[in-house]
């Protein structure tokens, strides 16, 4: 199968998603979500902008132990998501529509794009989001990201680990998306989703959907990060586990503005 070309995702792209997005993703969450809290607390940050907030995992799971928090996101309805959970949660968090290339809301200790957010950029637009995310750091502030590992993916069968078959009731709805993944040499990670939703006894509706992710190795994000003011203080596992370059599945890279 002919792989796609990946270009930067339109601001619509989890429109589709977002009503569903957390069924499918919150348990997910909560390894990374325990480890990005780690790293928040071992170098003192207080304020922290989620620039690729979603539907607000990290965001709620942060400003809960305490963390001054402001998310941001592209899409306006994973932001709807986002709002309505705070508004039920009593938490009040500022969120604000923005792009991570070009948003500017403050100066924060530490941003965070978790989840292989930045993966939906191009290699160019993930630079130009990484000089605007220093704009939004203080001196020395931190930018926490995460992102499939390429050589673990490039390895053997690796590939197929990305491979789900995931189900979720609500009430009398069924809903399962089954997927499976290619992966090309240059980093381009692309998705072939099959989605199934069943009301009651009628028919399923079954739609068919695709997506790309520009992901890296350890060695290309140093690289990126460096030639943008970033200095790499540690690559991990979101279970921040010690990165294995073949082994792990996951990059969670901890840089520093210069």
């Amino acid at each position: 199968m002919k792989l796609l070309s990946h270009s930067s995702a339109k601001p619509s792209h989890y429109n589709k998603a977002a009503k569903h997005y957390d069924k499918f993703n919150e348990e997910n969450s909560q390894t990374i979500n325990r480890t990005v809290e780690n790293i928040l607390k071992k170098n003192k940050v207080k304020a922290v902008f989620d620039m690729t907030c979603g539907t607000g995992s990290q965001v709620f799971f942060i400003a809960k132990r305490g963390y001054k928090v402001v998310g941001s996101d592209i899409n306006s309805k994973m932001l709807k998501v986002a709002k309505t959970k705070a508004k039920k949660a009593g938490l009040n968090v500022k969120f604000l529509k923005g792009d991570m290339r070009t948003i500017k809301a403050g100066t924060f200790d530490a941003a965070i794009t978790i989840f292989n957010a930045v993966g939906h950029l191009t290699k160019s637009d993930f630079e130009k989001a990484m000089r605007n995310i220093k704009r939004n750091l203080k001196k020395g502030g931190l930018y926490i990201f995460d992102i499939n590992n390429l050589n673990h993916l490039l390895k053997d069968n690796n590939i197929t680990t990305l491979t789900i078959d995931w189900q979720k009731v609500n009430g009398t709805t069924k809903i399962r998306d089954v997927q499976y993944s290619t992966i090309s040499k240059n980093g381009i990670l692309a998705s072939y989703t099959t989605h199934f939703k069943q009301t009651g006894a009628n028919k399923p509706k079954v739609s068919q959907s695709s997506q790309t992710l520009q992901i890296y190795n350890a060695k290309q994000l140093r690289e990126m990060l460096q030639r943008n003011g970033f200095k790499v203080l540690e690559n991990c596992g979101t279970d921040g586990s010690k990165i294995s370059d073949s082994i792990t599945e996951r990059i969670l890279t901890v840089a520093r503005k210069q």
